[in-house]
């Protein structure tokens, strides 16, 4: 209310009079009147001196209308930075995601997104604590496997999947020569993330999921002990393969049951709700979906 009165006070002056002010603003004449009313009401004193032949400004009414000029300006400017940030990605990006997932994602594709949009800087966290997104001002997090999210506020929109892998340490393998099939892993000792329910695992045989129970010795709340229980050698561990992939590369860690291949895990972008995504997180996520994507079509290859 307060900025159309400002308007229509700057509209009324350029104009030098109600009537051609209406005109230029596509408004109706009473409708000018009643706004400069109202603002002079609510002000407090005289802004426009005005005759049935002139118009003009009081000493209040010539100070203000140069204030108004102003604040009108800045409003302009205002919404030119927003217009532009909703043409082309902007600002700082704040993402929160596991170091083993940002390692897998840094070269492929947080370096060419950086590259394609100069205007914004990225701040990736990595740390194991419990981020509040909203009030640490972060945009997106990056998880794996998330069940119901905790903040109705929040979107999780699934943007792709990551292979499962069943990993031991190669001392582990030497002395566990029982391990053929997933039904022996009832017989062997296995590492679990902490969940709630039975203790059970999935593998896909022939095409079909077959769950098979499980006899945890250690339960961990993350996968980076399960992988240092597992290096340590004290049993088989699920995970996403990027969490295993260094530990794999440098035989710390060699596959198990590779014949029957894990469900692939789920992986989510979560972001506040309450409207569309600006440019910069939109087009980070589509960055990330394409490169799940392309990722899937080579591994079905």
């Amino acid at each position: 209310m307060a900025l159309e009165q400002l308007a229509t006070l700057v509209a009324v002056v350029d104009a030098n009079g109600f009537a051609a002010a209406a005109r230029a603003t596509n408004l109706r004449k009473a409708t000018v009147s009643q706004r400069i009313q109202q603002l002079e009401k609510r002000l407090g004193v005289s802004l426009l001196v005005r005759t049935t032949r002139s118009l003009r400004l009081t000493d209040e009414g010539r100070a203000y209308v140069e204030q108004a000029r102003r604040a009108l300006e800045a409003v302009a400017q205002a919404e030119q930075v927003i217009a532009a940030a909703k043409r082309k990605p902007v600002g700082v990006l704040r993402v929160t995601m596991h170091a083993a997932l940002a390692s897998t994602l840094f070269e492929p594709v947080v370096l060419p997104y950086m590259a394609n949009n100069p205007d914004v800087s990225v701040h990736i966290d990595t740390s194991m604590r419990r981020i509040d997104l909203a009030r640490e001002g972060f945009d997106l997090a990056v998880r794996t496997g998330i069940g119901p999210l905790a903040e109705s506020s929040f979107i999780a929109r699934r943007i792709g999947m990551t292979p499962s892998a069943y990993t031991a340490s190669p001392r582990w393998v030497a002395t566990h020569r029982g391990l053929r099939r997933p039904e022996d892993l009832i017989h062997h000792p296995t590492i679990v993330i902490e969940k709630a329910g039975r203790h059970e695992w999935s593998f896909v045989v022939n095409g079909r999921t077959r769950v098979v129970p499980i006899r945890p010795r250690l339960i961990v709340s993350t996968f980076d002990l399960g992988v240092r229980a597992a290096v340590a050698g004290l049993g088989v561990l699920r995970s996403p393969e990027h969490f295993v992939e260094s530990s794999v590369v440098t035989k710390t860690l060699v596959p198990v049951l590779a014949e029957w291949t894990p469900p692939p895990v789920e992986v989510y972008a979560v972001f506040p709700s309450g409207g569309a995504l600006v440019p910069k997180t939109r087009v980070f996520i589509d960055a990330l979906t394409t490169w799940f994507e392309k990722r899937r079509q080579r591994l079905v290859r």
